[in-house]
């Protein structure tokens, strides 16, 4: 049921060059986050991922998020890495929400190095509503979808 809405979701948010990114997380590279080559690791970036998306459902709610505003999954993840990060290096975690159905939206993410902008990553996100309880998939919260709307300046339903 969930790749269904992953096949969806991809249908109707394709990929676009010049993505509108209305909002930038900052990540600091930690020491912890180098694999043995000096670089940053390639599952740490879905880590990033996840820290900007939370920033991102703050912000787009106007309020902090608590565990039970989580009425979503990742159904599906990935990421093209363009260049490696380094320790020290400040990244730049660009994200927006690229496209909206009735039971799923698409979030596209650039990662880029503070300061000189070289991209790093482009990722993104198909998440699905979700009834933790029922253990099945849902419909979106229209209020969510509307704040999501308002918040990216621009009506996603149907993109």
């Amino acid at each position: 049921m969930i790749a269904e809405h992953i096949r969806d979701a991809r249908r109707a948010a394709p990929r676009k060059a010049g993505t509108p990114y209305r909002f930038r997380v900052p990540i600091d590279v930690r020491f912890r986050d180098l694999d043995a080559f000096g670089h940053v690791n390639n599952a740490v970036y879905f880590t990033y991922l996840e820290i900007a998306r939370a920033a991102y459902f703050t912000a787009v709610r106007g309020r902090p998020h608590g565990v039970d505003d989580f009425g979503v999954v990742v159904a599906d993840a990935h990421c093209r890495y363009r260049s490696p990060a380094f320790y020290g290096e400040r990244l730049a975690i660009d994200i927006a929400t690229v496209g909206l159905r009735s039971r799923s939206f698409e979030v596209s993410y650039r990662i880029s190095v503070e300061g000189s902008g070289r991209v790093v990553a482009e990722a993104g996100t198909v998440l699905v509503a979700f009834d933790h309880r029922a253990k099945r998939t849902a419909t979106l919260d229209p209020v969510f979808i509307a704040a999501v709307e308002a918040f990216e300046g621009r009506q996603l339903r149907g993109q």
